[in-house]
């Protein structure tokens, strides 16, 4: 424990401005400093901080403290860790005095998977500059990108070795323990309990947290194998959350905040490219669907952000992917696509910082005239799709939380189009609505997930079975009533899957829920699925045509006028008005929905796989804390196994809905 007199000298030492300005955008407002709160959806500065009395305080969410309760609740330290931080910010050595086992052991198990994390990434960069091998394969393959010796060393770039136990035995060596190495995500355990190192034959590119800590790594393979993954990542750990992480940033940070701008790109190289042509506020979502935390974690040091993508339909289509998700955290967004041939990457090697900032400046263009430009190219004259274009830009409009801004942008929406404001404000109005009843239902749905967490092991699910808990909650129900709604409405039709092969809806939806022994949760839903198939039985005796065009209606029919009057107001309610829909798709089709199929019927089935998985990993994470209030090291670590097996699965689902 750290001893009083270090304490004082940590307190007497720290300068809060300094502290919080690691983390947040402050400007200077009289006595005081202002800045965006990181503990809400803060849209404007609310959070004073005031360096002679030494605190801070969010006007808006309440949150107070010192700079070390700062810390604490921004990096989630205890209080010891918190002061570690101070003392190794402003270089006081750490006296130490006896702690309890216990605050020992937790300080000293997320101190060790940083340290482990930090011991790899100096080994791969060793392996890269010490190692004939290093040296031939890993430097040559960044020099021939053009990387010169000096951004490789600011990025810590390395090299994993060849053999699939260099590091594990290295790291054994020198006294590094198996555990961690596992837990990190540096190795796997196999299934004989030898271990093997995960990256290997790789150059390895580390991921480094806001205050500058090694945290996870992303390995390219250089074979051109294409059984061979491309690229290796660490998997989400205690110390690393992937859709809280933006590769770059610890280096970028202090360019965004000088220039008040981010520059968002995709892929590391990108980044590294930017960097070292000259534009250092730039960050990278590492090849992920962009994220909400991604993007606060940007709001934190600027409310500006273009975005640089490839030209091409994929470049283009994961621009229009993130659009709303920047605009609804109140920041401005611009979009730069870059000529088909190029992408960030190689268009840096082959222009100047002044060439780049240039193209950027002429061609980047505020949403409304990307997904106009964009959208129009299908859209033409016809009518029809140009109200479905006009209705996907109001979209992105509606959830913009400043009205005044929403008010500008209806009025160059209006001009563009040649559309009255009064129509389009009403609906954005309609939008809004639709968006406010889903946030309800989802956080209803989170407080379900998070409330087992407070109740007693005993009143916890004995074994966890996500697929037949039983569990009620809204927007589980709403998950199945989209499944509902395509079984009623599109039932027997076919779609061709992207292997060429047909398919049913109905058997598509039975089959896939089947696999995994799910059922429904909400009553009403779980008899409408359940009558849905009863009666196709009956069709089937009957001998009643095949064709869906002919046994689609019979089955609206059957529903619309079910003896079950809830029954048949909910069929009713599906079939006749507007569908809430739960999948997301950012660059709508503008064709008719059963030429959707393929993609909307496999998405919303495993979209409510991926709710359930939610809901029993929420479990388990309620077990663990019980297990670990109870002092149960070995039932700790059985759950840790199950959760990460679950995780895995999660993961797993949410690549399937982005492939999608």
């Amino acid at each position: 424990m750290i001893d009083s007199s270090t304490v004082d000298r940590i307190l007497d030492s720290v300068r809060i401005e300094e502290v919080i300005g690691d983390f947040v955008t402050l400007r200077k407002r009289g006595a005081n400093y202002l800045g965006l709160c990181p503990f809400h959806q803060d849209k404007n500065p609310s959070m004073s901080v005031s360096s002679t009395k030494g605190i801070f305080k969010c006007f808006s969410c309440g949150k107070a403290g010192t700079a070390v309760s700062f810390v604490m609740e921004h990096e989630h330290l205890t209080y010891p860790e918190a002061l570690r931080y101070l003392a190794k910010k402003y270089n006081i050595e750490i006296v130490e005095k006896e702690e309890s086992a216990e605050e020992l052991a937790g300080r000293m198990r997320h101190e060790s998977l940083q340290i482990v994390t930090e011991y790899a990434q100096k080994y791969f960069q060793d392996v890269l500059w010490n190692t004939d091998t290093g040296r031939a394969i890993g430097l040559s393959y960044f020099r021939e990108r053009k990387f010169t010796d000096e951004t490789i060393r600011k990025f810590g770039l390395g090299y994993a070795a060849g053999r699939q136990h260099e590091l594990y035995k290295d790291a054994l060596q020198k006294g590094y323990k198996r555990e961690y190495l596992i837990d990190t995500g540096l190795c796997v355990e196999r299934d004989n309990g030898d271990l093997a190192d995960r990256f290997f034959e790789r150059v390895m590119f580390p991921i480094y947290s806001v205050s500058g800590r090694v945290i996870a790594f992303g390995g390219r393979t250089l074979k051109s194998d294409k059984t061979v993954a491309k690229y290796v990542n660490s998997p989400e750990t205690e110390i690393y959350n992937k859709s809280r992480s933006l590769y770059g940033l610890f280096q970028a940070k202090s360019a965004i905040a000088k220039q008040d701008k981010c520059i968002l790109v995709e892929g590391y190289a990108d980044v590294i490219s930017m960097h070292q042509a000259g534009l250092e506020n730039v960050v990278a979502s590492s090849g992920t669907s962009l994220t909400v935390d991604q993007i606060k974690l940007i709001k934190r040091f600027t409310e500006k952000v273009t975005v640089i993508y490839d030209g091409d339909a994929a470049g283009i289509k994961a621009a229009l992917r993130g659009i709303d998700l920047i605009l609804e955290e109140g920041l401005s967004v611009k979009i730069v696509l870059l000529p088909p041939e190029d992408d960030p990457d190689s268009f840096a090697k082959a222009h100047s910082r002044v060439e780049i900032e240039e193209f950027i400046e002429e061609n980047e263009q505020d949403f409304i005239a990307f997904k106009s430009d964009i959208l129009s190219r299908n859209a033409g004259k016809d009518p029809l799709m140009r109200s479905q274009m006009i209705t996907d830009i109001l979209q992105s409009i509606s959830v913009i939380p400043d009205p005044i801004l929403r008010n500008v942008y209806v009025d160059m929406v209006s001009e563009r189009f040649d559309q009255k404001s009064e129509a389009l404000l009403s609906k954005i109005s309609e939008l809004r609505r639709k968006k406010r009843r889903f946030n309800e239902q989802y956080r209803q749905f989170e407080g379900m997930r998070n409330g087992p967490a407070a109740q007693p092991e005993s009143q916890l699910p004995m074994e966890v079975e996500p697929a037949v808990a039983g569990v009620s909650d809204t927007f589980l129900a709403t998950c199945e009533r989209e499944i509902c709604y395509y079984l009623i409405k599109f039932g027997t039709y076919e779609y061709r899957n992207q292997d060429g092969e047909e398919v049913n809806v109905a058997q598509y939806i039975r089959e896939s829920l089947e696999e995994d022994e799910i059922t429904f949760t909400n009553e009403l839903y779980r008899l409408m699925y359940e009558e849905y198939f009863t009666y196709l039985e009956e069709l089937d005796r009957e001998g009643s045509a095949a064709d869906a065009l002919q046994r689609q209606p019979k089955i609206i029919r059957h529903f619309s006028l079910h003896s079950n009057q809830s029954i048949s107001r909910e069929a009713l309610n599906l079939i006749c008005q507007d569908h809430p829909l739960t999948v997301k798709v950012y660059e709508r089709s503008l064709v008719p929905e059963e030429m959707r199929l393929s993609v909307v019927v496999p998405k919303c089935v495993i979209i409510y796989k991926l709710r359930i998985t939610e809901q029993a990993c929420a479990t388990i994470a309620a077990k663990i804390a019980q297990a670990q209030r109870d002092g149960d090291g070995q039932t700790v670590k059985e759950l840790v196994a199950s959760l990460q097996l679950l995780n895995r699965v999660k993961n797993a689902f949410s690549k399937e809905i982005n492939r999608l």
